[in-house]
């Protein structure tokens, strides 16, 4: 089963607040990524000490300029829930690494995603 980390966000992973990732991804890894695919999440690479923290399903991966990342992907990338926490991405202020990463551009695999497990319990979003 493929692997995804989530080591800037794993706390809004954790609180169900994150379904979207970017990615730079050379195409013959993200080859390996498809709609439908179940993949482990991550707090952190494996091969650094990284834990499971859960279980997701593949929804779709395109390929976009992060200059066209929607406003709302600020919740869907998980920064508004850390944010709300007092934490910090990149050691910046949520808000301020978002709008930098974005104003950077460049291209990146979106992957978006649902949550199927967090930890040992089933996640319910309604």
């Amino acid at each position: 089963m493929m692997i995804i980390s989530f080591a800037w966000t794993t706390d809004a992973f954790k609180a169900g607040r994150k379904n979207v990732t970017r990615r730079t991804w050379t195409p013959a890894y993200a080859k390996k990524i498809k709609p439908r695919q179940i993949c482990k999440a991550y707090d952190k690479q494996p091969r650094f000490g990284g834990k499971q923290i859960g279980i997701i399903k593949i929804l779709s991966k395109t390929w976009e300029d992060i200059l066209t990342m929607l406003d709302e992907d600020y919740e869907n990338e998980g920064f508004k829930y850390m944010e709300e926490q007092g934490k910090k991405i990149w050691n910046k202020h949520p808000r301020q690494a978002f709008e930098e990463w974005r104003e950077a551009g460049g291209w990146y695999w979106v992957v978006r995603f649902d949550i199927l497990l967090i930890g040992l319990k089933i996640a319910n979003f309604g």
